[in-house]
């Protein structure tokens, strides 16, 4: 019994850490989200500093050797719960997470962050002026960039695996070459279709809905699948969803339920 209350104290302590990851995560995710709606351009600079600020330390907190060894006293414990159980996927996505990140030192996760901020700044501001050239030097520090975390995984089949693996894991070149190759196949017909149609009224993708027909056309929704939303005053989103959709550098609004 003793060992065993041990053991959920150490699951406990990682399972706190990870949340003030997550926490820190979330700051740079809500800066992001900002970034790209309402923070007026001048504000790039201190943006992609701050980012980059909060990327460094939660990076530092996540690779802390702490983790680790937290993660290594777990093993057995990790190895008694069903596979899918949610304490055992936790510690087995942390412990793959943690042996990845620690290969990546702090202060290039931080340069990285700092980059992709001033990036989007570059595009959004080029887009407008379909400059193409001013964005350039951008994506060829974003190769050079991406070259230097590969070689943080020596031994990849394809410079671009340990990329493509941070973002879905186990996928690599080699799995995706003939996935994207029977997907073609049978992708072009269907898109050659489509395109030899005539043009689709989209008239009512460009209208004004007012906000209060808006909220009742998604209250009746979501209660059509059993969802029943809270009474009382809504809280208002800074602008309208239309606004929002159409205007606000097209940036996609995912408001959650």
């Amino acid at each position: 019994m003793q060992t065993l209350d041990k053991t959920q104290a150490k699951f406990a302590q990682l399972a706190a850490h990870l949340r003030e990851v997550t926490d820190i995560e979330s700051a740079s995710s809500l800066l992001h989200w900002d970034q790209s709606t309402y923070m007026p351009a001048k504000g790039a600079t201190a943006r992609g500093r701050q980012l980059a600020t909060l990327k460094q330390i939660s990076h530092e907190k996540f690779t802390d050797p702490k983790i680790g060894e937290l993660l290594e006293d777990l093993r057995f414990y990790e190895q008694t719960l069903p596979y899918d159980s949610t304490a055992a996927s936790l510690i087995r996505i942390a412990r793959r997470d943690y042996d990845r990140a620690a290969r990546v030192p702090a202060t290039f996760m931080s340069a990285l962050c700092r980059h992709q901020a001033d990036s989007y700044e570059a595009w959004a501001t080029a887009r407008a002026a379909n400059n193409f050239a001013a964005v350039e030097p951008y994506l060829e520090k974003t190769l050079e960039l991406s070259r230097q975390y590969a070689d943080f995984f020596p031994g990849y089949e394809h410079i671009a695996d340990p990329l493509i693996d941070r973002s879905d894991y186990g996928m690599k070149v080699s799995l995706l070459r003939p996935l994207f190759a029977q997907l073609r196949q049978e992708l072009v017909p269907i898109v050659e279709a489509i395109t030899s149609q005539p043009p689709a009224d989209d008239s009512c993708l460009h209208q004004d809905f007012p906000e209060s027909q808006q909220l009742e056309f998604t209250r009746k929704v979501v209660e059509t699948h059993g969802v029943r939303l809270p009474t009382g005053t809504a809280r208002h989103h800074p602008a309208p969803v239309h606004d929002q959709l159409l205007h606000r550098r097209r940036a996609n609004y995912h408001p959650r339920l």
